[in-house]
């Protein structure tokens, strides 16, 4: 049982770590990361300058809205890709398992998105020279973008897996986050018995509770949920196109 496991996870490790230097040294890495950090830099910068507020809240509600743009780009071709090449058939021919290609996938993905996110610590640092910054709430702020940042990760990685087509997956998986994001705009039109089943499934309602500060179990396990379930979407896709 242990030789087993620990053979999973070198397995996990070897395609996590191939993944992610592939989405770091590419051409599209390069770009994405350059993108990613210009708007953000752009949306810091007007908040503090014109706007003139020394606070990040304003910032990270923002961060939530690009990620929705940026993730499926990153996550377009992890599967898409291999599907069109040909390559998953050679995968799958491996002495690999299906939850061990998943979980390489989502984990490189998911890393390529920390580094992103930690290049911008930059930011809190800047405020903090300037003056008294709530580091509490920031550190709380960037766990929960983490969190989402997992679970949209999860959800643009099961559109890859629908589809062969890069630009098909990129716009699968940003209307699904779209959808996601109306959802959670939609909340207030509703009664109050529907509002609050909405705001259990609405994963920017979990992210703004946290942004408070306030760090409940019930949102932390609602994104673990949420990043399980399309996993083990996206995991049932591939067996099913694996024993097509």
């Amino acid at each position: 049982m242990v030789d087993g496991m620990s053979l999973a996870w070198l397995q996990i490790r070897a395609l996590c770590f191939k993944e992610w230097r592939v989405l770091l040294d590419t051409p599209l890495g390069y770009v994405i990361a350059i993108a990613f950090l210009f708007v953000n830099g752009f949306f810091f910068e007007m908040n503090l300058f014109l706007f003139g507020q020394a606070d990040m809240r304003a910032w990270f509600y923002t961060l939530a809205l690009v990620l929705m743009f940026f993730i499926p780009a990153m996550a377009m071709r992890m599967l898409a890709d291999e599907t069109r090449s040909g390559t998953f058939e050679l995968l799958v021919t491996m002495p690999v398992s299906t939850s061990t290609i998943v979980l390489g996938k989502f984990l490189a993905l998911w890393m390529q998105i920390l580094c992103l996110l930690a290049l911008t610590l930059l930011y809190p640092l800047t405020l903090s020279c300037l003056g008294n910054l709530d580091i509490g709430q920031v550190l709380a702020s960037y766990l929960a973008v983490v969190l989402l940042a997992s679970s949209y990760a999860s959800v643009c990685l099961y559109a890859s897996a629908m589809t062969r087509y890069e630009v098909v997956a990129y716009i699968s998986g940003f209307i699904m986050l779209l959808l996601l994001f109306l959802l959670s705009k939609a909340i207030p039109s509703f009664s109050p018995v529907m509002q609050n089943w909405l705001f259990l499934l609405s994963p920017l309602s979990h992210y703004q509770s946290m942004l408070r500060g306030l760090i409940r179990l019930s949102d932390v396990m609602f994104f673990i949920a949420m990043s399980s379930v399309f996993l083990s979407l996206t995991w049932f896709e591939l067996e099913r196109r694996r024993w097509r």
